[in-house]
């Protein structure tokens, strides 16, 4: 039976053991283990039916410590870590032999985070190791944001979740790789291409899905499934929404944005809403994309990858264009 728990002294503990727990970011609820200890990392992979080709970030307590598990590190990092961490914001630089190949799918890179929950950074001081810290969620299905919706997603597969109240931002970070002598948003999150660039100066801001390091066969950069963060039932993206349930006959779940102030409150109750959408008993759900600058950027990513395509609408009938992995 898994236990919601606040004591942050037994869920340091089980990470110490070698167990895996339930643990509260700013971003969403992350599944940590020690990253320095492989059987706790094969557990990671085993209770999130997790692809062992997609890597797992390696949360660290200072910028400092960047250069204890990576190498070949540009001055760019520092710069950015001293403008954006401890937040949401992750760098894959050219990896060090202490990091496991389990953590980094194969990949000569790993993907380095600084925390700025308080709550994960405490755990981090009394476990003493850095932890390798996914999405605490069954592989591709949506990111938890509360310590609630961790219990359904991994009950009975982990012995505790630290309850640190509901995820401050909400969506993942943002992940940047500086492999290749080049600066590459791989995915998109709460600190935007804009904020970026006015560190880095101008980025190639086109992500590829099929990015894998030549020399493994490993994803470079989690977050990168053409299917991820998805709902049970199925979600489309459509045009007109409001029209969609007397045009099809189904029973509709619509994401309504409208009723958000911005996209930061958006963020903050994008995979709740969806999460409650999913679990009220509709035959498909739909929203329409926002304005794609910013953190809309990341709000698109996060749902075309959830989505299961687009359905389009006319008068008197309506059409449906699945998503193919083409």
């Amino acid at each position: 039976m898994t236990k919601i728990i606040t004591d942050i002294e037994t869920a340091a503990e089980e990470i110490r053991k070698g167990n895996i727990t339930g643990l509260p970011t700013e971003t969403v609820y992350g599944l940590g283990a020690d990253a320095l200890n492989d059987k706790a990392v094969i557990k990671i992979f085993e209770s999130k039916d997790r692809p062992v080709f997609n890597p797992v970030i390696v949360h660290i307590r200072y910028a400092a410590d960047i250069e204890k598990y990576s190498c070949e590190i540009p001055d760019i990092v520092y710069d950015l870590a001293e403008k954006f961490s401890p937040g949401p914001v992750t760098f894959v630089l050219k990896k060090k032999n202490n990091i496991s190949d389990l953590v980094t799918a194969g990949n000569n890179s790993v993907g380095l985070r600084i925390s700025s929950n308080h709550i994960f950074r405490e755990v981090l001081r009394l476990a003493e190791t850095p932890i390798a810290a996914p999405s605490a969620n069954r592989s591709g299905r949506i990111s938890p944001t509360t310590a609630e919706e961790v219990l359904k997603e991994m009950d009975g597969k982990i012995n505790y979740i630290l309850d640190g109240g509901k995820c401050e931002i909400g969506i993942e970070s943002t992940v940047i790789s500086f492999l290749d002598n080049g600066i590459r948003i791989l995915r998109h999150g709460y600190i935007t291409k804009e904020d970026i660039e006015k560190v880095t100066g101008k980025l190639n801001d086109k992500i590829k899905d099929d990015i894998f390091d030549p020399n493994s066969t490993g994803k470079i950069s989690p977050g990168m499934l053409k299917i991820h963060y998805a709902p049970a039932t199925p979600l489309y993206k459509c045009n007109e929404p409001e029209m969609a349930e007397s045009i099809t006959g189904l029973k509709t779940g619509i994401l309504d944005f409208g009723k958000y102030q911005n996209t930061k409150e958006i963020t903050f109750n994008l995979y709740s809403d969806l999460r409650k959408l999913d679990e009220s008993g509709f035959d498909m759900l739909l929203y329409n994309d926002i304005e794609n600058t910013g953190l809309g950027a990341a709000i698109n990513d996060r749902l075309k990858r959830a989505g299961s395509g687009e359905i389009m609408l006319s008068e008197n009938s309506y059409k449906i264009i699945n998503n193919t992995n083409d």
